[in-house]
C-alpha cells in the first residue's frame, strides 16, 4: 500500500495503540504517521517503541492541542514534504479500528479514487454504549438537517481522503473533536462525493479510553446548531413580542386585517435581526444574493404564517391568535432552517 498513508492521532496511548500499528504494518501499509498530541513524558516509551518501526513517522505537539489539530499537523506535513501519496486514511489509536477494516477502506478508495470513503459502524447492535448510540443518532439527524446528506456514521474516525482534498481540510475550523463534523460539512458544501463501507463496531471496556469530554466537546460539535437555535429563539421571541405590540396598536384601526398587518410588521423587523445574526455568527457567509434569497424566503414564510393564522383564527371564532401564531411558526421555523441551509446561505 505505497499509495496510501495512515494517520493516527494519539493522546496518552497505551498497548492498544502499539497493537493497532503493528497490525496495520502486517496488513501491508508502508507509511504510518502517528501524531503525539502532547501526551507527556509518561507516554514517551510508547512512541519510542513505535519509532522502531521503519514504516512509522512520529510527529509531535509540545502540548495537547486536540484531535483536529493533530490531523491538520499530519496533513500539513504530508503536503509540505510532497509525498507521492494518492490518499490518506485517518484512524484512532484506541483499538476501535481494525487493520482489516483499514485495508477494506484502502481497497475501496482504489475503486473510487476521487471520493472520500467513510468507515460506517453498525449502531443497531445491543452492546453499543448508550452515549455512543445516542450521540451518533443525534449527529446523523443534525447533519442531514443542515446539509441534506444522509450518512450512516457521522462520528467515525476511520476516513479515507484523497490527498487533493487535504488543502481544503486544512482550512476547516475546529481543533478538537468538532473538527471531524466540520470536515464532513465542508466536503458536502464543496460537492465532494462520499462513500461508506461497513466496518466492525468495536468498543473496548465501554469505550472508557476515549478522551471525548461530553460537555466541552459536544458544545464544539453542535455549536453551529446551538447558535442557530439561539438566533432563531431570539428572533422568534422578538417577533412574538412585536406581534403582540402591533396587535394592540392595530386591533381598533384595522379590525378586519389587524392580524395580517401585525404579522407583516413584526416579521420585517425580526427578520432583519435574524439575517444579521445568521450571516455573521451562524453560517459566517453571505452576499447580496443571500440577502435576496433570505427575503424571498422570509416573504414566503411571512405570507404562509399570516394566511395560516388568519384562517385558523376564523375557525377558532376570534380567539387565541397568539397561541395560533406560536404553533404555526414553530412548524415554519423547521422549514426555514432547512431552506437557509440548502438555499439561502449555500456556498456560491
Amino acid at each position: 500500500m505505497e499509495q496510501i498513508a495512515v494517520i493516527i492521532p494519539a493522546y496518552k496511548p497505551d498497548q492498544k495503540c502499539l497493537n493497532t500499528v503493528g497490525a496495520i504494518i502486517d496488513a501491508g501499509f508502508e507509511h504510518i504517521f502517528v501524531v503525539d498530541d502532547g501526551s507527556g513524558q509518561e507516554y514517551m516509551h510508547i512512541f519510542e517503541t513505535l519509532d522502531f518501526h521503519e514504516e512509522v513517522t512520529i510527529l509531535r505537539h509540545a502540548v495537547n492541542q486536540g484531535k483536529g489539530r493533530a490531523l491538520k499537523t499530519a496533513f500539513q506535513y504530508i503536503l509540505e514534504n510532497q509525498f507521492p501519496f494518492k490518499a490518506v486514511i485517518t484512524a484512532d489509536a484506541d483499538g476501535q479500528h481494525l487493520a482489516s477494516d483499514i485495508l477494506k477502506l484502502a481497497l475501496k478508495m482504489l475503486e473510487v479514487p476521487r471520493k472520500v470513503v467513510l468507515g460506517a459502524r453498525d449502531f443497531s447492535k445491543k452492546d453499543i454504549p448508550f452515549r455512543s448510540r445516542f450521540g451518533n443518532r443525534f449527529t446523523r439527524m443534525m447533519f442531514k438537517l443542515t446539509t441534506g446528506t444522509a450518512l450512516s456514521d457521522t462520528q467515525t474516525g476511520l476516513r479515507g481522503i484523497p490527498v487533493e482534498y487535504l488543502p481544503q481540510l486544512l482550512e476547516v475550523e475546529g481543533e478538537r473533536f468538532e473538527y471531524e463534523m466540520n470536515a464532513l460539512s465542508t466536503l458536502q458544501k464543496n460537492k465532494i462525493e462520499m462513500a461508506e463501507v461497513t466496518i466492525e463496531t468495536v468498543y473496548i471496556d465501554d469505550n472508557k479510553s476515549s478522551h471525548f469530554h461530553p460537555l466541552r466537546d459536544s458544545y464544539h460539535i453542535y455549536k453551529i446548531f446551538i447558535f442557530y437555535g439561539l438566533s432563531g429563539g431570539a428572533s422568534f421571541a422578538l417577533d412574538i413580542g412585536l406581534y403582540w405590540l402591533f396587535i394592540q396598536l392595530l386591533r381598533d384601526p384595522a379590525p378586519e386585517l389587524f392580524i395580517v398587518f401585525a404579522t407583516i410588521a413584526a416579521r420585517i423587523l425580526s427578520s432583519l435581526f435574524n439575517y444579521y445574526i445568521n450571516r455573521n455568527k451562524v453560517f459566517k457567509q453571505g452576499n447580496r444574493r443571500s440577502l435576496i434569497r433570505y427575503y424571498l424566503l422570509a416573504a414566503f414564510i411571512m405570507l404562509t404564517s399570516a394566511a395560516s393564522v388568519h384562517l385558523l383564527y376564523a375557525e377558532w371564532l376570534g380567539r387565541g391568535e397568539v397561541i395560533l401564531k406560536v404553533l404555526v411558526d414553530a412548524v415554519l421555523f423547521i422549514f426555514g432552517f432547512v431552506a437557509q441551509r440548502a438555499w439561502v446561505f449555500r456556498k456560491e
